[in-house]
């Protein structure tokens, strides 16, 4: 059984968390592992990027290690698009909507088609064109789990809603067209439960539809304060949103198996916000809540004790609306200073760890980090222009805040960046979909520091379950075979 999130200590959880990636435990125990495994489980990230964020959490954070330089394997420039969405990743296919007409809503059919690309090589799969009718938006590819990806064209809060088309990932056929619309648009997100139901999210409502037949399982009313990046953030049963409060903002936990609102966080002062919150382990919860009004622009930590939303902390922080922050596998969590410094703080403190020598803000002012995590807690940064043009900086740092290497690519806007299960880094543009990638390390070595030990054992933990890199035998699930596997290779 996996320990009630609500009843374990997040500092103890927290302080496990750093030994484990530290690297400095002894050669585990047998009855030591099932415990570690345990209370892993409850963190493991998705193998690969099935929606925004890419995972329940929606906090960044993969299981792979990401490339080591900018290694170029292919790039498409004949799928021009007018704005670079995010790619969606599911096994060996990358989906992913290009965008021809600019008028929303939408006047014709071929506006904004799917694409499914091979991962491997980027050539096309299939394509489809989602139905449209007046009123309808771009669309979206809302994300992929297993073998179905869900589409729509859902958009602009409360004064756009669509179907969601459920498709067979492998063909692009409708499986399946959705009883109800949703109003969840590009910006927002989704989160799929654990027999794969996906959640959606607009500014005024929430949905969960059944995933074998899109039928409503329950829907319930909320209140963002404004269209876009009102997306739910997962952990268990809770399912987190932003709403507007007297005087503000707030955080509300709702229940995933019956869409009823349990209770909501202290009030973040401010008028309107467009992000969305994301999780850690131990019940944390964070939130960006910025719209260029001063000292009332914070970075928010919460805890959910499974009875009320507690304020942790709370630091002066960068504008960015649109933007996706993340969390390292030590405990830390990313967010942009008043100086434009893209910072690591700790999860339950807030104390500063790490930041960039030099600001990350994009030359033509206007930034919303999209942000990335790999097993290394090597930071994957875009400055994007929200869904501008301009030209964005991708940059890698080390978990020092050190930058490793870095990529201008112009008009990226939401394109990524996007980690999948085998390492890559896909990144789309207005006049390109790349794809980069380098060899993994030695087999056991999981964090490349060339050695095998408590690091890259808590590395396989935290994949137990999923695939990639850690699936040493290549069975296609990370089990006991490649723990024992990876103990054969101790030292």
């Amino acid at each position: 059984m996996i320990p009630n999130r609500d009843n374990f200590r997040t500092e103890h959880l927290q302080t496990f968390r750093r030994e484990l990636f530290s690297g400095i435990m002894s050669h585990p125990r047998v009855g030591f592992l099932l415990v570690v495994i345990a209370l892993l489980s409850s963190a493991t990230a998705q193998a690969d990027w099935p929606h925004l964020g890419g995972n329940s959490m929606v906090n960044g954070l993969v299981p792979s290690t990401g490339p080591q330089s900018a290694a170029l394997v292919w790039q498409r420039t004949n799928i021009q698009t007018l704005i670079s969405w995010s790619p969606t990743v599911s096994g060996d296919r990358i989906f992913w909507v290009r965008q021809t007409q600019a008028s929303n809503p939408v006047t014709g059919p071929g506006d904004s088609v799917v694409y499914c690309l091979s991962l491997a090589t980027g050539a096309t799969l299939w394509t489809f064109d989602c139905p449209f009718q007046a009123g309808d938006w771009t669309t979206v590819v809302y994300g992929a789990r297993g073998d179905r990806v869900y589409v729509g064209r859902g958009g602009n809060g409360s004064a756009s809603s669509a179907p969601v088309y459920c498709l067979d990932a492998a063909n692009g056929s409708v499986v399946w067209t959705s009883d109800a619309e949703v109003s969840t648009g590009s910006y927002d997100g989704i989160v799929f439960l654990e027999n794969g139901d996906p959640i959606f999210a607009g500014n005024t409502e929430m949905r969960r539809l059944r995933a074998n037949d899109g039928t409503t399982v329950w829907f319930t009313t909320r209140t963002c304060s404004a269209s876009g990046n009102c997306g739910p953030a997962r952990d268990g049963d809770a399912i987190y949103l932003d709403e507007v409060g007297s005087g503000g903002q707030r955080i509300s936990r709702f229940s995933a198996t019956t869409g009823q609102r349990l209770y909501s966080g202290p009030v973040m002062p401010g008028f309107l916000c467009q992000n969305s919150p994301f999780c850690a382990p131990g019940g944390l919860v964070f939130y960006l809540r910025t719209s260029n009004s001063g000292s009332l622009d914070q970075m928010y930590a919460f805890r959910d004790t499974g009875s009320a939303i507690e304020l942790l902390w709370n630091v002066p922080a960068g504008h960015e609306p649109f933007a996706r922050h993340a969390i390292t596998p030590d405990g830390g969590v990313t967010m942009m200073s008043l100086e434009g410094k893209l910072q690591i703080r700790d999860q339950i403190t807030g104390a500063l760890r790490a930041e960039s020598a030099g600001s990350i803000r994009a030359s033509h002012g206007f930034t919303s980090s999209l942000t990335v995590v790999d097993a290394q807690g090597r930071v994957f940064h875009n400055n994007s222009h929200g869904a501008g043009g301009g030209t964005a900086d991708i940059r890698v740092f080390n978990p020092a805040m050190q930058q490793q290497w870095s990529l201008a690519i112009a008009g990226v806007s939401q394109g990524g960046p996007v980690l999948t299960a085998n390492g890559s880094l896909v990144v789309s543009s207005t006049g390109s979909v790349r794809r980069y990638w380098t060899p993994s390390c030695s087999t056991g070595d999981l964090n490349c520091d060339g050695a095998v030990n408590g690091s890259d054992l808590s590395l396989l933990l935290a994949a137990w379950g999923a695939g990639g890199p850690s699936d040493l035998n290549g069975d296609g699930v990370v089990s006991g075979a490649d723990l024992t596997i990876l103990l054969g290779l101790w030292g």
